[in-house]
């Protein structure tokens, strides 16, 4: 029973790390035909990286999340806020971008993720170093979205 309360808890956390994701897909595809009339910068990956590299990291954070509170939630209120703050950062970004056309906004929430992330990952690290280690990946997703980002709103003013 422990082993499926377990296995329980990780899809939870898998699960709500999709959220973010599904939140934003509807802003993407009515607006490609835009962001394709856009000046690229040097490293555009193609479309489909954007989704499979959001696929694997929208996991790793589940793991992430699921390590760092599958002990449960005391003593770990601070972290899970900015967890969840994280997510609905991440979510609200592809509207922003995609959906109000509006690099420069969503440029400055995407500073303010990583900003957030930077925190999480302190918080994760004094309690969870496994997790915040596994935060590093998207962190540096951010970064490199980030430069895509500045890139796009400078090409485009």
């Amino acid at each position: 029973m422990k082993h499926v309360i377990t296995f329980l808890k990780l899809l939870f956390w898998l699960v709500v790390c999709q959220l973010p994701g599904l939140a934003g897909a509807g802003a993407v595809s009515p607006n490609l035909e835009w962001f394709h009339s856009l000046q690229m910068p040097p490293l555009m990956p193609p479309d489909m990286i954007f989704g499979l590299a959001w696929s694997v990291l929208y996991v790793v954070l589940g793991v992430a999340a699921f390590l760092a509170f599958r002990n449960g939630l005391k003593g770990a209120r601070t972290a899970l806020i900015l967890f969840i703050v994280q997510l609905a950062l991440n979510a609200w970004w592809t509207p922003v971008f995609f959906g109000d056309h509006n690099p420069g906004a969503a440029l400055i929430l995407l500073l303010v993720m990583l900003a957030e992330g930077i925190w999480l990952a302190r918080v994760f690290w004094r309690q969870y170093r496994v997790s915040a280690w596994l935060l590093l990946p998207y962190g540096l997703w951010l970064v490199f979205a980030g430069y895509l980002n500045a890139a796009i709103w400078l090409l485009n003013r």
